[in-house]
């Protein structure tokens, strides 16, 4: 038998080239079929996306919130997004989209409509979700499945009377009537925006309530129900993060929230003792509460730095990386600048709480599969 060699200069790349053809085949074929969607949520990123003073949230910035490349493969991070925005200036104006704050002006139909164009705007938000999952796709690598949105609901803030008219009626916020009106609208607003995007990899699971507390002197809890009662019309989630003791937090489920995510704001002071931690996650665990993992861009402080791994050991501790659904709050743009961050202790940090996301990222998706 006549024995071939096989030359090696021109087989190795022959078979590296072959190799990276059958992935880019394989992500076709992957792009054609649709991907699953999951009942409910695991890790849920909270971006704070539209206001002039935030970063665009580009495919270079939001890849960092869709997965990792630690080991020249990649690994799916956050399975939820929740684009929300509280200020912006305007005309030399600064609005407050969740409440009437002292020094700030309320925002009416015209800054409602604004915001929904920078929410949706091209490439950015959303859309870089989307197109960053497309090219990991496209290289071979779906994610388990598709990624969920969430969308803040602009406060239809109580006692406004200049927000402006909708199906030619002034619409007045002293009215719950009205309000829910103007939510019903927001609401509409997005999924028209939604439809027209045709999103392959996202779904809109649903919408968040701004206020972190419930203002019962205005009736925001009856406009919570009704707003409740909407959604659950088109199949769509209410969900809310209320701070540390507040109102109505306990009673989340009578009010009409789907789910709720309990603040600890225990990281944002240094004077802060440990036992306030406890309490957020002894609360959420009396009242059937999820969780809020909190830092921002201070994690570069040593102080900042310990209430961050704190938040990781008590959640540890109390179980709540096992059981809990965890939402993050990381100051608007921080995880993207630790991902990219060549300080060593900000990579272990990056590094210890991607490992905690991954993880819990396959527990859901072998959950899924079962």
């Amino acid at each position: 038998m006549k024995r071939y060699d096989i030359n090696r200069e021109y087989f190795i790349p022959f078979l590296l080239t072959m190799l990276m053809v059958g992935s880019a085949m394989l992500g076709h074929a992957q792009s054609k079929k649709s991907l699953p969607s999951i009942k409910q949520s695991s890790d849920v990123a909270l971006i704070y996306h539209g206001g002039n003073h935030r970063i665009p949230y580009n495919t270079a910035q939001m890849k960092h919130y869709v997965y990792r490349d630690l080991h020249g493969k990649p690994e799916y991070l956050f399975d939820s997004f929740l684009f929300l925005e509280i200020t912006t200036t305007l005309d030399g104006k600064q609005y407050d989209y969740g409440c009437e704050v002292p020094g700030r002006s309320i925002p009416g139909r015209t800054e409602w409509e604004w915001l929904l164009a920078e929410t949706f705007a091209q490439g950015r938000g959303p859309d870089a979700v989307e197109l960053t999952i497309d090219s990991l796709v496209k290289l071979g690598y779906p994610p388990p499945a598709k990624r969920r949105v969430y969308f803040a609901l602009s406060n239809p803030i109580y006692g406004n009377k200049s927000w402006g008219k909708l199906n030619g009626k002034q619409l007045d916020m002293t009215q719950v009537e009205d309000r829910l009106n103007a939510a019903k609208w927001y609401v509409e607003q997005i999924e028209a925006r939604w439809k027209q995007k045709k999103y392959k990899y996202l779904e809109l699971a649903g919408f968040y309530w701004l206020h972190e507390t419930i203002d019962v002197v205005n009736k925001d809890d009856i406009l919570i129900k009704k707003v409740s009662n909407f959604l659950k019309t088109k199949q769509h989630d209410l969900i809310w993060i209320p701070y540390n003791w507040a109102e109505g937090a306990d009673k989340w489920k009578e009010i009409g929230f789907t789910k709720a995510y309990q603040q600890p704001n225990y990281f944002f002071d240094l004077k802060s003792e440990l036992w306030i931690l406890q309490h957020a996650i002894d609360f959420a665990k009396k009242h059937e509460l999820d969780l809020e993992m909190e830092f921002d861009d201070r994690v570069s402080e040593e102080g900042y730095r310990k209430h961050f791994y704190e938040y990781l050991d008590k959640f540890a501790q109390g179980g709540v990386w096992e059981t809990k659904e965890v939402a993050y709050y990381e100051g608007g743009g921080a995880w993207y600048r630790m991902a990219i961050s060549q300080d060593p202790e900000i990579k272990k940090m990056t590094k210890a709480l991607g490992d905690i996301i991954v993880k819990r990222q396959l527990k859901l998706t072998n959950k899924k599969n079962k």
